[in-house]
């Protein structure tokens, strides 16, 4: 006796067996580049290589989740968003002292202006399309971009 496999030859009863959700959407993991650049425009006073060094390797699956951001070579990826996507970045020495009483000095990082933040949201939305995820919502986008100022400061 033949199988009944075709939905025709399914009796009504039977037709709830047939899986009829649509597949899920192919969207890719978030580029590196893109983690990067929301990370930068979620912290407009700035990061050093003491929020973005991995502890484990276990550290580097949390990138992509929008929790957290690890890299190890804090000023290659810099670079990378000056050199490459030309986002203006400014740096400025922190003074950091441990527990022990060690003390030495870190660069600050943040995207410089409003212009340099609209950019990344430009670039951060351009990668979201490329591996099949919607933009940034409008409003979320505008106020990542107002959060910084509006020229950058010469110092």
């Amino acid at each position: 006796m033949a199988k009944k496999n075709h939905p025709a030859q399914v009796a009504d009863s039977d037709i709830r067996g047939i899986d009829s959700t649509p597949a899920p959407l192919n969207i890719k993991p978030p580029y590196k580049a893109e983690t990067f650049g929301l990370y930068m425009l979620t912290h407009p006073n700035g990061i050093t290589a003491l929020n973005t060094n991995a502890r484990t390797f276990a550290d580097f699956d949390k990138n992509g989740t929008g929790k957290q951001f690890y890299t190890t070579c804090l000023h290659t990826d810099i670079a990378k968003l000056r050199n490459q996507y030309g986002i203006d970045v400014s740096g400025e020495p922190v003074k950091y002292v441990s527990r022990h009483g060690y003390s030495t000095t870190f660069t600050s990082y943040r995207i410089a202006d409003r212009k340099a933040a609209a950019r990344a949201v430009v670039l951060v939305n351009r990668w979201r399309t490329e591996r099949g995820e919607c933009h940034l919502p409008s409003e979320y986008s505008q106020q990542l971009i107002n959060q910084f100022p509006d020229t950058a400061d010469l110092k």
